[in-house]
């Protein structure tokens, strides 16, 4: 069976996983023991050209936006870490809000949570959030995170975190204002091991924690494939720069800056 022909457009799963392992056999192929990942483990992805296996191809509508194509694999993480735990109808707080924590906004905001609350310490990147679906931005450097959000969830806390920043304060945070018996998803890599409060942050809390890694394969795709489709999550605001591939050194300057949103490159 073809399942991409030539010509078609498509979006690039980076996990290319073995599809014979225990894990890969029982519907966990995104954490495969054998995962090997584009412009990590194998040549890519900044490149004009570039070699993958065609299950890894994933075929868009042709009138699909170039600019919403490119993203569908960080949205992938986005859509993972929204679905991890239920949101409906929950007070919800994400932690961070570059790029992928600005989808995952969209998405939770589209799959029914009550209440958004979104922290950060770049003011640009807060001011997206609130465009995309935050109900209250805090900056971590400037507010006090712990007294707004207690005060706007009536002392209860949050229902479920969803970790995007992978920075420890924000971590701890987090979980600090999770209530009791609530869950949370973390998709946030810190950068070094840190000390973390186990028993009374998740413990005694009787939390449930959900680690995200990647996209499950398919599954995530089929879900952002929906949401577009049908047109519930606008990524227009979250797109805000544009290079050329050989511009790479000014566009990872504009990220690393904090003063953008997702930045797109095209050959």
């Amino acid at each position: 069976m073809t399942t991409v022909g030539v010509g078609d457009f498509i979006s690039a799963e980076s996990h290319i996983v073995c599809g014979v392992c225990d894990l890969c056999r029982t519907g966990n192929g995104h954490i495969c023991r054998n995962t090997r990942i584009i412009g990590v483990d194998r040549d890519g992805c900044w490149a004009d050209y570039i070699a993958i296996p065609a299950t890894n191809a994933w075929v868009n509508p042709p009138e699909m936006p170039v600019d919403f194509a490119v993203l569908q694999e960080n949205l992938g993480n986005a859509v993972h870490t929204a679905f991890a735990a239920d949101l409906r109808a929950k007070k919800v707080l994400v932690t961070g809000c570059g790029p992928v924590g600005l989808m995952t906004i969209a998405v939770a905001k589209a799959i029914g949570a009550r209440s958004i609350y979104a922290t950060d310490i770049s003011a640009y990147r807060l001011n997206i959030a609130q465009r995309v679906g935050a109900d209250i931005i805090c900056n971590a450097r400037t507010d006090n995170v712990s007294e707004v959000i207690r005060e706007a969830t009536r002392g209860e806390g949050v229902d479920v975190l969803l970790e995007m920043s992978g920075a420890p304060a924000a971590i701890r945070q987090g979980f600090d204002l999770l209530k009791y018996g609530g869950s949370a998803a973390l998709l946030g890599l810190p950068n070094a091991p840190f000390e973390f409060d186990l028993a009374n942050l998740v413990i005694f809390k009787g939390a449930t924690i959900y680690g995200i890694i990647g996209r499950r394969l398919w599954e995530t795709w089929y879900q952002m494939r929906g949401l577009l489709r049908s047109q519930a999550i606008d990524l227009k605001p979250i797109v805000t720069h544009h290079y050329a591939l050989d511009e790479f050194e000014k566009a990872v300057s504009t990220m690393a800056s904090g003063e953008s949103g997702k930045v797109v490159m095209r050959p």
